[in-house]
């Protein structure tokens, strides 16, 4: 180690505490191993420290001493990523900022339905908060027991309810963002209007901790729903299933809280791994398409006007069965679609591609992948699910299952076999296709590691260098999160 790195963890421990500087040089990498790899485990890092601040006014001082010995900085909450975009690198002088401790909610206001959280929050924390006020934070995605509304503002997270709240850029007011050079700014306001200047908290939310690290939110709230409407809705193909989107937001006034979509090749996948999260309410959806349905109960509709557009789609041939879900049944449903990342996980690695493409477009870019890039690929699955309202696909490409791998370590093994002989070349395939489709590879999940590349290869010379013009006056030492997004 030299002097300057030995120089920074001495200054760490006298800022932080002894106690809230874990190195590898006194703690060993098995005790910072957590914070060195990412969920899906498939970035490794080999970081020199993982510090743990309780305050702006300590990461403010972190990170002076990081612009002063020039030592990489990687923000982390929940660590909860699926880009690795909070994952450090293999290169020792890298310093993990874990923001674990600071996870307090400042304050709410009721009457302007509005709270401020630090950024090391809970997603679970701040939704039972607002609860407990009779509001609602309507964000809301399947790790959010330990993602943190840091994490989620750094890759401006969607979720199951974006169809009708935004993504967590739609439901931020203001930031609290410590920069490169420690200074600190205080951006927390709680206004619907601000139309004072440039909005630099849009440029924080989805930067990935590239520019600066945020360490306090004002996040919008809104009524509690205490009363929603489930159904479960099955189609024959993609195409039916958008038709159905298009049919029901008509109903509804564009009502709908949510519309999720599940390939019978993802439900094929939880039923391997845990067959007790599949209802049989749904019954057999071989080579169909399951959806769920949620809008809450308002006078804007009456429940006979549904029912008689179902059964309309029906004797189309759109619908093959729908049904409207009691409250356990809903609870059962919503598990079975959160099911499906867990069951990927057990099954072992997967071409992850999480798009965005216009809905009018879904249907002729499945059949295209389908008919030109899965058969250049030797037995390949597409696993496929998603929002559909807003056109967001987790498109995600795995080999076929193999009875002879019943432990889990061969079937990881024979995975990563195949990923790296073929994953570059299918993300590529699947990529062009997206921007033939006016898309984008990346809907929620952020770019990282994962896409870095791609994101470079397939923006424009005018889009890089105006990133990389912020990036570099941001960042001009390019401390912040390094090798990730571009």
């Amino acid at each position: 180690m030299n002097s300057d790195l030995a120089l920074f963890l001495k200054s760490s421990e006298e800022i932080l505490g002894g106690e809230n500087v874990l190195s590898i040089r006194n703690q060993g990498l098995s005790n910072i191993l957590k914070f060195s790899v990412d969920w899906r485990k498939k970035f490794f890092g080999k970081p020199l420290a993982v510090c743990f601040p309780n305050s702006s006014s300590q990461v403010s001082e972190l990170v002076k001493l990081a612009d002063k010995f020039n030592v990489p900085l990687i923000a982390q909450g929940g660590n909860t990523g699926l880009s690795g975009g909070a994952t450090p690198s293999n290169d020792i002088s890298q310093v993990v900022i874990s923001m674990s401790r600071m996870n307090s909610i400042r304050s709410i206001d009721i009457v302007n339905k509005s709270l401020t959280v630090e950024s090391g929050c809970s997603l679970r924390k701040l939704q039972d908060f607002a609860k407990n006020s009779s509001l609602l934070f309507p964000l809301d995605i399947s790790s959010r027991e330990d993602a943190t509304i840091g994490g989620i503002l750094a890759t401006n997270a969607g979720g199951l309810s974006v169809l009708r709240y935004g993504s967590a850029r739609d439901l931020c007011f203001g930031l609290e963002v410590v920069l490169s050079d420690g200074k600190i700014w205080n951006g927390l306001k709680s206004l619907k209007k601000d139309n004072s200047g440039y909005s630099l908290k849009n440029l924080f939310i989805g930067s990935e901790g590239t520019l600066g690290i945020i360490t306090a939110a004002s996040m919008c709230l809104y009524s509690e729903v205490l009363d929603r409407e489930t159904y479960f809705v099955i189609t024959r193909d993609i195409t039916a299933t958008v038709a159905v989107y298009n049919e029901l937001q008509k109903i509804v006034n564009d009502n709908l809280t949510a519309f999720e979509f599940m390939s019978s090749d993802a439900i094929d996948l939880v039923m391997r791994y845990f067959p007790n999260r599949v209802p049989n309410f749904i019954g057999n959806i071989k080579s169909k398409i399951i959806s769920i349905v949620e809008l809450p109960r308002t006078n804007l509709y009456k429940d006979e006007c549904l029912t008689e557009r179902f059964e309309q789609l029906i004797s189309s041939g759109i619908v093959f069965k729908w049904g409207f879900c009691k409250n356990k049944q809903a609870t059962k449903l919503w598990a079975l679609r959160e099911a499906i990342t867990y069951a990927s996980a057990e099954n072992g690695q997967q071409v992850k591609n999480d798009l965005s493409l216009p809905r009018s477009s879904i249907s002729d870019f499945v059949t295209s992948v389908r008919k030109s890039i899965l058969p250049k690929y030797p037995r390949v699955s597409l696993i496929n699910f998603g929002h559909i309202g807003d056109g967001n696909l987790h498109f995600n490409v795995s080999p076929f299952f193999n009875e002879a791998f019943q432990k889990k370590e061969d079937r990881w093994k024979a995975h990563e076999v195949f990923l790296k002989k073929y994953e570059e070349k299918i993300r590529k395939d699947i990529n062009d296709l997206v921007v033939d489709f006016s898309g984008s590879v990346s809907a929620e999940h952020g770019i990282g590691q994962l896409r870095r590349e791609e994101n470079i290869r397939l923006k424009s010379d005018v889009e890089i260098n105006l990133m990389r013009g912020i990036k570099q006056y941001f960042d001009p030492k390019g401390i912040m999160n390094p090798g990730k997004l571009i």
